[in-house]
């Protein structure tokens, strides 16, 4: 699991790199690497590729889909950390799907580590530098987009939980791959800017490490509990906070700090009270996975 957050670290860092690259092509190569790993899997008689509840799978791989484009767009365009931090704030949004659409338990500690985690959110985001002006509140475009995002990544891990109890992880991951490219592939090819050759490898390496990120976290979750995969998760924006600042010069303001520190707080607290959900999880599937 520390392994898969230092490889989503990475891949963070080349995205970060390759900003002037549109992110729909990033997106692009990510769900197009995934299908290739997962297809060479299948043929060579490694996995199985079966698909049993069509709709939630269409639903994970739409949600899924654009939440992978919309962070790519939130390190692009307001840094590594901050992007980063407000894309994982999605348990937070997680634990809100699971209350109205799981019926899981909303107690009293994890509703207060919820407000917390959005209290964060806007001191992290109010009057940031995510476009000309300000969108709706005082929030910056960008910033409006990165939560957007976090949303759509808290839904589809609330999906992901429903869906365990009749698909394969393989099979999540490959309607994720499928309906991304599906909505990326035109708006990724119209503009005609050539890549080159440094820019097309440095897509593919950002795809490969996208895919084995996430084949090292789906098999760490094999062998750890939900609750410590998911806080051994959270390495991921604590270490792009840390490379931006010494690798690339981003700077917060001690209000965008402090918000960062809130919302890494109280989505640790978040995942911290899972421990009932998770034994109930037990009962009724295999535990949820990120939902990158």
């Amino acid at each position: 699991m520390s392994g898969s957050s230092i490889v989503f670290c990475l891949m963070s860092v080349l995205v970060r790199r390759a900003s002037d690259i549109d992110s729909f092509m990033v997106a692009q190569f990510r769900f197009l690497i995934g299908l290739a790993l997962l297809g060479t899997a299948a043929l060579s008689g490694r996995i199985r590729l079966e698909f049993r509840n069509s709709r939630l799978l269409f639903l994970r791989g739409l949600t899924g889909g654009v939440a992978v484009f919309l962070f790519y767009v939130s390190i692009a365009r307001l840094g590594l950390g901050k992007g980063t931090v407000i894309s994982y704030c999605y348990p937070v949004f997680a634990t809100l799907f699971g209350a109205f659409y799981l019926r899981e338990r909303l107690t009293f500690v994890r509703g207060a580590a919820v407000a917390a985690a959005l209290g964060g959110i806007v001191l992290l985001a109010v009057g940031g530098n995510g476009g000309p002006g300000t969108g709706w509140g005082g929030l910056g475009h960008y910033e409006l987009l990165a939560i957007l995002g976090a949303a759509l990544s808290g839904a589809a891990v609330t999906i992901v939980r429903k869906l365990h109890q009749t698909d394969t992880t393989y099979a999540i991951f490959c309607a994720q791959c499928v309906v991304g490219l599906w909505l990326v592939i035109i708006p990724a090819n119209v503009s005609g800017d050539s890549l080159g050759y440094g820019g097309g490898a440095m897509l593919l390496v950002i795809g490969v490490l996208a895919a084995g990120g996430q084949l090292l976290m789906t098999e760490g979750y094999r062998h750890v509990s939900v609750t410590t995969g998911s806080l051994l998760g959270m390495l991921v924006p604590v270490l792009n906070l840390a490379v931006g600042t010494l690798f690339f010069g981003e700077r917060m303001s001690g209000r965008g700090l402090l918000g960062s520190a809130v919302v890494l707080a109280a989505c640790g607290a978040v995942i911290l009270t899972e421990r009932e959900a998770e034994e109930e999880g037990r009962r009724t599937g295999p535990p949820r996975h990120d939902p990158q």
